[in-house]
């Protein structure tokens, strides 16, 4: 999933909300001012940044400066919005595109097209729901199955895992597949941590490292078949998987 990381006010929030971005399924996350926008910028690794240069307190040429300063940071694409009084001076401070106000929001769109850097997730993956049994270096605990693909999964988990960290999982498919437990071992790839700025669901991300053949056919084929009965599915197809 693409991760676009903004300074904003509401209005261009609201504007990104409707925008071409929900229809991809990218997550936007807000930061409330510049030494937030870094720190989320480091540890989130956007795939694009926005910068309303116009919010109040906000050094929109300073926060693109210590950005594209930062070797971590400097080779993620930055659209700022400002005024025309101000185009100048945001791209001399580096910034890979300008928008000066007023403008509409196609315009915006064809702007963050422009960089390049927005994209679908990888591979077919699909939202699923039930209790996954997590096996943790500091002890078990269960989390809720978010969505699921051949190659990994995403855990609703109330306390957050380590990055890098080995655990195992074990949970049930919903569907055909109910009866059959699914274990693999996966490595934890991704962390959303709980944001009252973010609309996602905090929890980890996980790589599968090793998972049976007949496992992960199992997920193949739940990932890529289509329910037309999808209301349907009986509530056992998500049961809690301690309880078997």
């Amino acid at each position: 999933m693409s991760r676009v990381l903004m300074v904003d006010d509401a209005g261009l929030f609201r504007m990104l909300e409707t925008s071409f971005l929900r229809r991809l399924g990218c997550e936007i996350v807000r930061a409330q001012n510049g030494p937030d926008l870094i720190r989320k910028a480091t540890h989130q690794a956007p795939n694009l940044i926005l910068l309303d240069a116009q919010k109040p307190d906000l050094d929109g040429p300073g926060c693109v400066r210590a950005l594209k300063s930062d070797p971590a940071l400097c080779a993620i694409p930055i659209l700022v919005v400002t005024t025309s009084d101000g185009v100048r001076g945001c791209c001399e401070a580096g910034a890979d595109a300008t928008l000066a106000r007023p403008f509409e929001s196609t315009a915006l769109e064809m702007a963050l097209s422009s960089l390049g850097r927005l994209a679908h997730r990888q591979g077919p993956r699909r939202s699923a729901s039930g209790w996954v049994r997590v096996a943790a270096p500091g002890g078990p605990r269960r989390g809720r199955l978010k969505d699921i693909s051949r190659t990994g999964l995403f855990l609703a988990l109330p306390e957050p895992l380590r990055l890098q960290e080995i655990i195992g999982v074990s949970l049930r498919l919903p569907g055909p597949q109910a009866g059959r437990q699914v274990r693999a071992q996966g490595v934890v790839v991704r962390q959303v941590a709980p944001d009252p700025d973010s609309h996602l669901i905090p929890g980890v991300g996980v790589r599968f490292l090793a998972i049976d053949a007949s496992d992960e056919s199992d997920i193949e084929r739940y990932v890529n078949r289509t329910f037309t009965e999808t209301a349907g599915v009986p509530d056992e197809g998500r049961g809690d998987p301690d309880r078997s």
